[in-house]
């Protein structure tokens, strides 16, 4: 059998189809445990509960012990093999381990598996990310039964678990708000589920508002100060500014604010070099080597073309400055960073008079 995706294992598991053997890897500890208490729910209709061992370096006697124990139901055992690890195993361990799956008559087995994020990098693959120490569990999987690949989900993918999850709540989301706390929370399917949660019980477990996220779910430094640069840019010098104090008041480095203000600008620049190309924004995106949505740069370019490449390069002459400054400066550096924002609201109003402080 194909390895499967996570797409793929959803609709096996809404098909009911069951096989003996399910390993499962991934980067992400949330897919990997969320998908085999769902594979759960399916095994365990007739009552039998998982015997998990716990990795990353399974007791090899205890599973060959849960493997081979009649069930006092009179069907399958469940052995959960929960987060092993291969490249931590002993070699007779994992060859004695890929041998019980291609051999037990009495229980069913279900492996997890932690793929490193350093090891999916080297692999550079996209259909088998795992390390050597692991291919012969995965040869084994795809014989016996399943071997499914969680790779890490896109802001498709997130919208919908999150709209999956309102709803088991008995809420939902009013149109475009889910897409809305994907784009402010990130793609992080632990953080998106406990913000659900909260977003279904603040709003009385009926409609979630855009509202309600805006005031009650986090944001990363990055969106912040994306969305403060939008309002700068739009000419709102006063919202902006109210923004980055709020950013200062929270305590966030003004380094690390003056660092995500450069990257908003110089994906400015990038996506407009790309426009004038007359490549796209989405192919901008791909070839720049960036990963999940493409959003940012959709933004991006909708902001600059309101801008001449002149205006553009006197952006960045600000945050040079700005970032010079910063670093050896006797200068209050929250001040450094008001400053800036006016230098920038200057260019934005056609004065560079006075855009060279």
């Amino acid at each position: 059998m194909a390895i499967l995706d996570l797409e793929g294992l959803g609709q096996m598991i809404a098909a009911k189809k069951t096989a003996p053997v399910y390993l499962l890897f991934s980067s992400d500890e949330y897919l990997l445990s969320a998908s085999a208490g769902r594979l759960f729910g399916l095994l365990a209709e007739e009552g039998e509960q998982p015997t998990v061992i716990p990795g990353p370096q399974p007791d090899m006697g205890q599973v060959v012990a849960a493997a081979g124990a009649i069930s006092l139901f009179g069907t399958k055992r469940l052995v959960y093999l929960n987060r092993i690890e291969p490249t931590t195993m002993k070699a007779e361990d994992v060859k004695l381990l890929a041998e019980l799956m291609a051999e037990a008559e009495n229980a069913v087995l279900v492996l997890t598996m932690l793929i490193k994020e350093p090891e999916r990098k080297k692999q550079g693959a996209n259909r088998s990310p795992v390390p050597a120490a692991a291919k012969p569990l995965l040869a084994a999987a795809e014989k016996m039964g399943v071997a499914a690949q969680l790779e890490r989900p896109d802001e498709a993918y997130a919208t919908r678990f999150v709209c999956r999850k309102a709803k088991a709540l008995g809420a939902e989301f009013e149109p475009s708000a889910a897409q809305q706390l994907v784009r402010r929370c990130g793609i992080d399917l632990f953080l998106l589920s406990g913000e659900v949660e909260k977003l279904a019980a603040a709003s009385g477990y009926g409609r979630i508002t855009s509202q309600e996220i805006l005031t009650l779910s986090p944001r990363s430094v990055e969106a912040d100060v994306f969305e403060m640069v939008r309002l700068l840019l739009s000419g709102r010098g006063r919202d902006a500014l109210s923004r980055l104090n709020e950013l200062l008041y929270l305590q966030n480095p003004p380094i690390a604010i003056a660092a995500a203000m450069y990257g908003s600008f110089v994906d400015m620049v990038r996506v407009r070099a790309a426009a004038d190309r007359g490549i796209g924004y989405q192919q901008a995106f791909r070839e720049m080597g960036n990963k999940g949505s493409d959003y940012r740069y959709k933004k991006s370019l909708e902001t600059a073309r309101g801008f001449s490449n002149a205006q553009l390069a006197a952006f960045l002459e600000i945050l040079d400055r700005l970032d010079r400054k910063l670093k050896g400066s006797a200068v209050d550096k929250n001040t450094l960073l008001q400053m800036a924002l006016g230098e920038i609201l200057l260019v934005v109003r056609g004065d560079r008079t006075h855009a060279n402080s």
